[in-house]
């Protein structure tokens, strides 16, 4: 599969890139770390990590990424598993082997590429966030997420749930995935699976949001982020696209603005006029990326 074209990354001047390896459940995972290229030994900055949306990797925040190393933050994007340089899960092939006394076997396996698993996504945010925790001259008091599109609704799932994160900025969210002949078709497909009437992850029969990659419909039947919104205590930024067309604001952005505020949390909802979903990358990446710094340079 080919990897998405984005305008290229200019490395601003002072910023450092380095190559590395996150490991999420045993798979390795292909990520970069931007950090200022002069740091005092006793410094201790905060901290970004970076989820990418569905079909991207981790040159999708590359830009981001590099624009908060340049204002003195350590900022941490990664590829989700199975998706261009980072490994793969396994399944087999064929009935389950027995085990020998080492609880071993021989068996063949298939690798599991370009695949949407939400609570694997989930997972593999958790373990960046581990990774991030143990870099060098990081304020593990200050560390936020940064989220985009499917990676939004991740972003928020996982913030929900890690006391770690202080501060959260997801632009185009998909939060709301719980209704429609989507979620129908991933409820028949949880029933199946379980079951033992279809295969446990079908692969290149459903189609959603884009043609690009197989989505794990029996486990999206039991991800809804916005369920958990309003366990969000951090302070939160929402950016919209103004002629989004993937996932209708009005379900998802700016409903969960609307529940972070009854609640009472710090939230900022903001709508970038006159941008499709994927223009938050090209038009709308000076005003989107801007706001992200701003919000991020306020509360981190």
């Amino acid at each position: 599969m080919a990897e998405q074209t984005y305008p290229p990354l200019v490395m601003p001047e002072g910023v450092l890139r380095e190559t590395t390896t996150i490991w999420s459940n045993g798979i390795p995972l292909d990520a970069d770390v931007y950090r200022p290229a002069t740091i005092d030994p006793g410094a201790a900055l905060p901290a970004v990590v970076l989820c990418h949306g569905w079909a991207g990797s981790k040159h999708t925040a590359e830009r981001y990424a590099a624009l908060f190393a340049s204002a003195g933050m350590i900022a941490l994007t990664f590829t989700q598993s199975s998706w261009f340089g980072s490994g793969s899960p396994l399944q087999l092939v064929g009935a389950a082997p027995e085990r020998d006394d080492n609880n071993e076997a021989l068996t063949r396996v298939r690798f599991l590429r370009d695949l949407v698993d939400p609570f694997a996504w989930t997972a593999n945010l958790h373990a960046a966030l581990d990774y991030i925790e143990g870099e060098p001259n990081v304020d593990t008091a200050r560390i936020g997420i940064w989220g985009t599109s499917y990676g939004g609704g991740v972003a928020v799932y996982t913030a929900a749930h890690d006391h770690r994160v202080k501060t959260l900025v997801v632009q185009v969210p998909a939060i709301s995935l719980g209704q429609g002949p989507v979620a129908e078709l991933a409820r028949r497909h949880a029933i199946d699976a379980a079951r033992g009437k279809a295969d446990a992850i079908p692969q290149g029969i459903d189609r959603f949001p884009t043609p690009e990659g197989t989505p794990h419909l029996a486990t999206m039947a039991h991800f809804d982020p916005l369920t958990q919104v309003e366990r969000l205590q951090m302070p939160t930024l929402i950016i919209d696209a103004g002629r989004e067309e993937l996932f209708p604001t009005p379900d998802n952005g700016h409903r969960a603005a609307e529940i972070l505020r009854a609640a009472g949390t710090v939230v900022e909802y903001q709508v970038i006029p006159d941008i499709t979903h994927y223009g938050i990358y090209f038009d709308g990446y000076q005003p989107g990326s801007r706001a992200a710094l701003d919000w991020f340079e306020r509360y981190l």
